[in-house]
This record gives structure tokens, C-alpha cells and sequence, in this order.
């Protein structure tokens, strides 16, 4: 940005706002990258009929090395980059992101007995690992939605 003389300029607790906005457009853009690589790879060197959508993830057949690799990839995308994240943000931020993580947690502790009961009882399909992800990860974005406007 250009100033002029006649423009005030940003005060410390401004431009330290700015830095962690752009620090968070890096850290989202990273993300990105980093998914479009797992996936990609997974795309593109799939040797079976798997699909992870579409509920056949058993067919999936990938090279030795790439599956390491792209395991390595999902234990930094999953664990590491959060966890890195959380030092970036505010501590109001901070918070709202550690409910979020507990809704996701605590959803599937209670989801998966609740899945394999109703399993047994004939009304579900079998719990399978996607449908757990998938508790976890929806719960977790509405966690964090609820404490972001409930705090």
C-alpha cells in the first residue's frame, strides 16, 4: 500500500492485526497446497478402483513409497499444521478453535457406540472409518461456529 502524507499511519496493535491476517492467508493458502498434493497424488497414482466419496476406499491401491509419503503429508496436514496454527492466533481465537476440537473429540466418542448400537439393531449400514471422519469433521466446523457466536 502507497501512503500519502495526508494518510495517518496504522498504530503497533493495527499493524500487528495486519501481520496476523496475512500470516493466516499464508497458513490457509498452505493448507490448500499441501491438500491439493495429497490429493492429487491419490488421483493420479491410484492403481485400484477406490473411491473415497463414494464409499469404496478398500479398493484404493496406491505404490509403498507414495502411501508413506502421503501418510507423512496427512500427520503434518492433520496434527502438526493445527497445532502450529494455534500459536498464530489470539487467544480469543484460541479458545473457540480448542471447543471446536472438543465437539469434534467428544462427537466421536459418543458417535461411534451410538452408529455400531443402531447397527446392531438393523437401522444403519456398519460404522466404516470415512463415516467416523465425517462426524468428526462436520461436529468439529459446528463447534467452532457455535462458540464463535455463543462466545
Amino acid at each position: 500500500m502507497i501512503w500519502n502524507s495526508n494518510e495517518e499511519k496504522l498504530g503497533p496493535g493495527e499493524e500487528r492485526t495486519r501481520q496476523r491476517q496475512r500470516r493466516q492467508v499464508l497458513f490457509i493458502g498452505l493448507a490448500g497446497v499441501i491438500g491439493g498434493v495429497i490429493g492429487g497424488a491419490t488421483g493420479f497414482f491410484d492403481q485400484g478402483d477406490g473411491n473415497l466419496f463414494a464409499g469404496g476406499w478398500e479398493n484404493l491401491k496406491l505404490p509403498p513409497v507414495l502411501a508413506l509419503v502421503l501418510a507423512v503429508m496427512l500427520i503434518g496436514a492433520f496434527v502438526a499444521l493445527p497445532l502450529w496454527g494455534f500459536r498464530m492466533v489470539d487467544d480469543y481465537k484460541r479458545e473457540q478453535n480448542f471447543i471446536g476440537f472438543t465437539g469434534g473429540c467428544v462427537s466421536v466418542l459418543a458417535g461411534y457406540p451410538v452408529w455400531a448400537v443402531l447397527y446392531a439393531g438393523g437401522f444403519v449400514p456398519p460404522p466404516h472409518a470415512f463415516g467416523i471422519f465425517g462426524i468428526a469433521y462436520v461436529s468439529m466446523i459446528l463447534s467452532f461456529l457455535y462458540a464463535r457466536w455463543r462466545l
